[in-house]
């Protein structure tokens, strides 16, 4: 027969071993948790971060395309009237300029044909 005192002294070496690893268990778990918490700040760090280089490079991009599309406009609009210009001067003998110039003559000759018709009717 086994011997009582000694029973209850293997149940309490039983127990302690059981609580002793049930603590580390708890231990690695919290520890695990606690690492896990640390990954997911350090990843939402780092996606804020890309997210904002990709923004900036993002603005760059835009201001870049903007201003080689406003240069390439005024290339296209220069070239334009160039050859506006040039088809004007083979077909009428015009010049852009001297249309414009004209232009002004002709306006300055109403104006003065309409103050003379007005001072007629007085």
């Amino acid at each position: 027969m086994m011997n009582p005192v000694k029973m209850i002294g293997n149940m309490k070496s039983v127990t302690e071993t059981g609580e002793s690893a049930l603590k580390q268990v708890v231990w690695v778990g919290l520890g695990a948790y606690s690492k896990g918490i640390e990954q997911v700040g350090m990843a939402q760090h780092l996606v804020t971060k890309r997210f904002s280089a990709l923004v900036d490079q993002g603005q760059q991009v835009e201001t870049e395309t903007l201003s080689r599309v406003k240069d390439t406009a005024a290339a296209v609009r220069q070239r334009t009237e160039a050859q506006l210009n040039h088809t004007l001067r083979k077909t009428c003998g015009f010049d852009r300029d001297r249309l414009s110039t004209f232009e002004e003559k002709v306006d300055r000759l109403q104006l003065a044909v309409d103050q003379l018709a007005k001072q007629a009717a007085e």
